[in-house]
């Protein structure tokens, strides 16, 4: 039959980090909110750069200063007053001039931190004024538009799962809220002691009421494909096999069948039926290959047809999932 499973699962951002000073210094400005979303690019903190602009400045006054020289080296050795050792000399100086320059603006640079990509920011305990390394800690920083839920599911639905399956979500924090998903990733092995397989999948959280570590009862179906369904009483065993005696028109034919679950006096099957089928369930001891028969009681309209034995006949359904 088709299967439903239902499991917890964890909330955590689809893109999380944590941010830290590219090097030390003293915090100048804090300039985001916390809780409030921030942009790409945008600066979280900056540290105290006075050395860095005055080394910038210095960098672009060595660069000016190595071009200026570059030019009147090359114009004299155009008159051929200037060898041409000296004019390599006076470009190479340039070159050199131009990496000090973007050494300069780096090192600038990495007085700002800036957000890595959007998101929402989270609490801080960095003040301005404070002295920072590369080991603390700034803040921390989650892409919530879209969350990431880890869940596992039982081994019996390890061959089932699929990428890009839908899953429904509710939590208790959120009565009322339902949230559907898609599955992104599935673990490549059956965990050997818990017997379970590891699922990821994507929920959209435009409005950000999903929050990392939340817990969320996630949901999955398993739809079966379809099979019929016919009377218990109809199931007939030889030394070949089950079968049950189809009639076709008004003659029976002996029709293989495999069994496949039985519940309630009704049986789900696999074979040569359709829906909408007679099969014989009383009077079947009776019968043979090809004989013609008369419907005497059925679920569908009688058959009409000589009665050479008559028999009760069901209509097969196709209601039954596996």
């Amino acid at each position: 039959a088709g299967m439903d499973v239902s499991t917890v699962g964890t909330v955590s951002a689809t893109k999380a980090a944590t941010i830290f000073p590219q090097v030390s210094g003293v915090v100048t400005d804090v300039s985001f909110v916390p809780g409030k979303p921030v942009s790409e690019g945008q600066a979280l903190v900056k540290l105290d750069d006075a050395d860095e602009q005055v080394a910038v400045q210095l960098a672009q006054v060595a660069l000016d200063s190595a071009r200026s020289t570059a030019t009147r080296t090359e114009q004299l050795a155009k008159s051929n007053n200037a060898t041409s050792v000296a004019l390599e000399d006076a470009q190479t100086a340039v070159r050199k001039a131009e990496i000090d320059l973007k050494a300069a603006e780096l090192a600038l640079a990495k007085r700002t931190i800036s957000a890595p990509f959007a998101g929402t920011i989270g609490l801080t305990n960095v003040n301005v004024g404070d002295l920072v390394s590369s080991s603390t800690v700034v803040a921390t920083l989650d892409d919530m538009s879209t969350v990431r839920v880890s869940f596992q599911v039982p081994e019996r639905a390890s061959g089932l799962v699929a990428v890009g399956q839908e899953i429904s979500a509710t939590t208790e924090a959120l009565a009322g809220r339902s949230f559907t998903g898609r599955v992104t990733a599935v673990d490549s092995r059956v965990d050997a002691t818990t017997r379970t397989l590891g699922v990821e999948a994507s929920v959209p959280n435009a409005d950000g009421t999903l929050k990392p570590g939340m817990a969320l009862t996630v949901g999955l179906q398993f739809p079966g494909e379809p099979h019929p369904s016919v009377a218990s009483l109809a199931i007939q065993w030889d030394r070949q096999g089950s079968y049950v005696w189809k009639i076709d028109g008004n003659v029976v034919h002996r029709t293989p069948i495999q069994i496949i679950t039985r519940r309630s006096g009704v049986v789900t099957v696999a074979g040569d039926l359709a829906e909408g089928d007679l099969v014989v369930t009383d009077g079947v001891l009776r019968l043979r290959e090809g004989i013609t028969v008369a419907v005497t009681s059925t679920g569908a309209p009688p058959v009409e047809g000589d009665a050479i034995p008559d028999a009760a006949a069901s209509a097969t359904s196709s209601q039954s999932k596996t």
